[in-house]
């Protein structure tokens, strides 16, 4: 499990477990699946109007608090849920 450097390398070179900062690490996009677009979630860290979630501010070993629910959609996505603790994805 790895920082990558950016959402497109993330998209190509990433694989379950993988994360990268987006928008100046306000954002954090992480690969929780096998495929690219049904696998990935993009989740705000930075604004707390916007997010629920706290970062711990390590972008080599983050850890976000709470869990992470992605909510199954048929055709969309594949669901999950777990956390992401020092840099490392834990399935609920």
């Amino acid at each position: 499990m790895a920082l990558l450097k950016n959402l497109d390398d993330l998209e190509t070179n990433g694989k379950k477990g993988d994360w990268a900062f987006l928008k100046d690490d306000t954002w954090i996009a992480i690969r929780y699946g096998e495929s690219v677009f049904k696998g990935m979630v993009i989740i705000p860290i930075a604004d707390k109007e916007k997010s629920n979630w706290s970062w711990n501010g390590n972008k080599e070993a983050p850890t976000l608090t709470p869990s992470i629910l992605v909510e199954s959609v048929p055709d969309w996505n594949e669901g999950w849920h777990g956390w992401l603790r020092n840099g490392i994805l834990e399935t609920a």
